[in-house]
């Protein structure tokens, strides 16, 4: 017997599927950003379908909130001990990314069957 409600990982890859219009007018790199968010969302997948009274597309935006918050923690204790070693030289160039961003807000991997990439693995 076949499932008669969708797990979440398929309702964000719906949802995602959904933007693909959007996604396709955004600029490359703002592209690659909302890649990194829904796979954010389905990194949180399992804790998200505990949330069944929200709509999907709310719990997803807050999955996405949960990495950008942990994101924004990791750069503001990342700023604290930058600040506590004057006169350091292995500063990154203001503009750019250090090459370790990508622990921040973690990369998506390979394509899902929706074409999407697919939530990271830790």
């Amino acid at each position: 017997m076949g499932r008669t409600v969708a797990t979440m990982t398929q309702v964000v890859d719906q949802e995602a599927a959904n933007f693909r219009e959007f996604r396709r007018a955004l600029r490359k790199e703002d592209r690659e950003i909302l890649d990194r968010l829904f796979a954010a969302a389905r990194h949180h997948a399992a804790p998200a379908a505990y949330q069944s009274h929200a709509s999907p597309f709310e719990t997803i935006l807050l999955a996405m909130l949960v990495e950008l918050g942990k994101a924004v923690v990791a750069l503001q204790r990342r700023l604290a001990e930058v600040d506590s070693a004057p006169g350091r030289t292995d500063l990154p160039q203001p503009g750019r990314l250090p090459e370790q961003a990508d622990h921040v807000l973690p990369a998506p991997s390979a394509p899902t069957p929706s074409g999407l990439p697919a939530a990271p693995r830790r």
